[in-house]
């Protein structure tokens, strides 16, 4: 975040329907401790991004 980058944070629950609205509103039914984390993402300058994952493994 110091770099500028926007995040997102991906929950099972997001995924729960098809439809977006229905997917916000599975979400918000979870209290936040119990929400199944599955993924994370940001927006951001491709050098910053570059900066930011530098020495990450990519998902296989």
């Amino acid at each position: 975040m110091s770099r500028g980058a926007t995040p997102a944070v991906f929950t099972e629950q997001l995924f729960a329907t098809g439809h977006d609205q229905a997917n916000r509103a599975a979400v918000a039914a979870v209290p936040r401790a119990e929400l199944a984390l599955t993924g994370l993402a940001f927006r951001t300058e491709r050098r910053d991004a570059d900066k930011i994952t530098k020495g990450l493994s990519l998902h296989p």
